[in-house]
């Protein structure tokens, strides 16, 4: 997971940002079909609420049996989450420092991966009025994001 899990979700959001930006296909990076190592969809279920009588108890009375019931059950699935990052089931993305949004980021790299666009023009774009970053910082942000797909160096 350490090796490859991020490397696919990194793959897998270039290609999303080629899409966005209608790039043609076949300017794309050839990526095989990712191997994501296990399905993403992670979620605790609640199960045996308690019921409420309306007729043997108040509303605020089955709210305050609800509110131990969610707490009791959130205690347990803090364990359960804390056993699955421990045991490496589940990794933490590690986040970056940057306010750059993240599409914006792989629209970064797909641009400069698929179109060649140069540095100078990725930071010349404009959102509004306003000149969205350096030259230094988009290369920074297009370098990391292509180590991490293992894509080349976007030079």
């Amino acid at each position: 997971m350490d090796r490859w899990g991020p490397r696919e979700w990194a793959r897998l959001r270039i290609l999303q940002a080629c899409e966005r930006l209608e790039i043609p296909s076949k300017l794309w990076p050839n990526i095989p079909f990712p191997a994501l190592p296990r399905p993403y969809q992670y979620e605790y279920r609640l199960s045996d609420a308690p019921a409420f009588n309306p007729l043997y108890e108040s509303e605020s009375e089955w709210r305050s049996r609800l509110d131990a019931f969610v707490d009791s059950q959130l205690a347990e699935f803090r364990k359960k989450l804390r056993a699955d990052l421990d045991s490496g089931f589940l990794k933490p993305i590690k986040q970056t420092r940057t306010t750059t949004p993240l599409e914006l980021r792989y629209e970064w790299a797909a641009k400069r991966l698929c179109l060649r666009t140069p540095y100078r023009d990725l930071a010349d774009e404009t959102v509004g009025q306003e000149k969205v970053c350096d030259e230094d910082v988009i290369k920074k942000a297009v370098a990391s994001i292509l180590k991490e797909a293992c894509l080349g160096k976007g030079k």
